[in-house]
């Protein structure tokens, strides 16, 4: 890492709140890098979260008076504003280069965190890596401009779940069949309720099979004794 914006993206792509994260004068720094990591090839933040930064290096104006070094006064005062003044810093930096679609896509992922999506939406959207919320919430985005189409939901199925397959009832229009083919374990469920949550539009009904695929007659793979799931 070398410049500040890294550490800020980095600190996400880990699920840390930005609000642990503190940084600080560097007390030694070379004047050809932001961050002052232990090791030049350092690619991840510290366990205990402290960053060292040049001020210098980008900054000079800001802080050419805040520490000068004859100014002794206030130390601890001077340090709280580093942190404070780095961290706005910081955000400003991972912002200035988003499109109007990635601030679209930061508000509705603060509202799924707020719970407008309900409670188990704001904890189970965690569970995906941060790739993987990006999808979840290019998806959104596509249904709010298009309406809600099946082919949204199909599309966040293939991208997310294991080995899915799914299927269109051809009995029942509004039956889907999903198949995972991972075992049934809670994590995978809470994954599969939330896109049928965001993507399923009523009146479709989805039933979903795990690891073990329903036996389509015709279909020999699917009809294999110990390894059906009765529909």
């Amino acid at each position: 890492m070398n410049y500040l914006w890294e550490a800020f993206l980095n600190a996400d792509e880990r699920g840390i709140k930005k609000e642990q994260m503190r940084f600080l004068i560097a007390e030694s720094y070379s004047g050809y890098m932001e961050i002052s990591d232990s090791f030049l090839n350092q690619k991840e933040l510290q366990e205990e979260l402290r960053i060292e930064v040049n001020p210098y290096y980008r900054f000079y104006d800001i802080f050419k008076d805040l520490f000068h070094p004859e100014m002794q006064e206030f130390p601890d005062l001077r340090k709280s504003l580093a942190n404070l003044i780095f961290h706005l810093l910081a955000e400003n930096d991972a912002m200035s280069g988003m499109t109007k679609e990635e601030y679209y896509k930061q508000f509705l992922y603060q509202n799924i965190r707020s719970g407008a999506f309900g409670r188990d939406a704001a904890d189970t959207v965690e569970l995906f890596k941060r790739e993987e919320r990006e999808l979840i919430l290019s998806g959104l985005l596509r249904q709010y401009q298009t309406g809600s189409s099946l082919d949204i939901f199909k599309d966040m199925a293939e991208e997310l779940l294991p080995e899915n397959i799914i299927y269109h009832s051809n009995e029942n229009y509004y039956e889907i069949l999903v198949y995972v083919g991972v075992k049934k374990e809670e994590q995978i469920v809470a994954k599969v309720e939330l896109l049928k949550k965001l993507f399923v539009d009523l009146p479709y009904h989805v039933d979903v099979y795990y690891e073990h695929h329903f036996g389509i007659i015709g279909v020999e793979e699917t009809m294999r004794i110990d390894e059906i799931a009765l529909c």
